[in-house]
């Protein structure tokens, strides 16, 4: 009798930490719930914009490769080198010696003396760290409206506060990949081959026009409050900023009140 009395006292224990568990989730569900806001159509300007993740890259990159085996007689040079075109940098077995193509920092070297270098395998790599760019692979619904000469923003995490802006360059599809190459003006040294950035591609920029919030619009349709009274209006959207939408149709008025969701503090 005991036994099934604390069995009992158990099962009883377990259904009100459950109920709790439950009331805890919904009460938080709906603190979270999203409520209805008014706000006035406005006129102003609006960017649509492109979101990447972005690489930083170099223009000029020689990677030095032999054709027949041989052994490494003699290195000149060591990574993070600075060398200028002309300069020797490596000579092997054979007595072939390879200078620098152009001047730029030595950013990898695999081979020592007198270790046996096989064909076409690399031996080194020079890169000119003064030519970076920015490089971004989007995906295909981005690439469709990004065009040369379009303005980018560029942010590195580690250096809040600091923006660099850009322009897009080219627009190319490589293995099934589009890349988008930005050029970006005054990048610190600092900034180095293989770093990621946040960009933004200004893809669309409409100035003087009507705008509402985003979330007030659903499948083509505006609910408004007009005169004291909520009507549906069908409306045909433009650019949009993820916050406010561009009405190129639809019997908005300035002096409406757009029904939107926000989420609840």
């Amino acid at each position: 009798m005991a036994k099934k009395r604390r069995r009992l006292v158990l099962a009883l224990v377990g259904i009100i930490a459950l109920l709790i568990i439950l009331g805890v989730a919904i009460g938080a569900h709906f603190k979270q719930k999203k409520e209805a806001k008014y706000a006035k159509p406005k006129r102003g300007s609006i960017v649509e914009a492109i979101y990447g993740l972005g690489k930083v890259k170099t223009h000029r990159k020689y990677e030095l490769k032999i054709g027949v085996m041989s052994t490494v007689r003699k290195v000149f040079v060591d990574e993070g080198d600075s060398v200028t075109k002309g300069d020797p940098i490596i000579k092997f077995a054979d007595l072939r010696l390879y200078k620098a193509p152009f001047s730029g920092t030595i950013t990898r070297l695999d081979y020592r003396e007198p270790e046996v270098v096989f064909p076409n395998v690399p031996v080194l790599t020079l890169e000119d760290l003064d030519q970076r760019y920015i490089e971004v692979s989007l995906e295909q619904e981005g690439a469709l409206r990004v065009r040369k000469d379009q303005e980018a923003t560029i942010l590195f995490e580690s250096l809040r506060g600091i923006k660099y802006e850009g322009k897009v360059v080219s627009i190319f599809p490589k293995e099934d990949e589009f890349l988008v190459h930005i050029k970006a003006a005054g990048m610190k040294e600092n900034i180095l081959p293989g770093m990621s950035a946040d960009v933004t591609i200004n893809v669309s920029v409409q100035k003087d026009v009507l705008l509402v919030p985003q979330s007030g619009i659903t499948n083509g349709v505006a609910m408004i409050l007009r005169d004291g009274k909520k009507m549906k209006i069908p409306v045909k959207v433009g650019a949009n900023d993820g916050t406010w939408a561009q009405i190129l149709d639809g019997d908005i008025r300035e002096n409406d009140e757009i029904v939107y969701r926000a989420e609840k503090e």
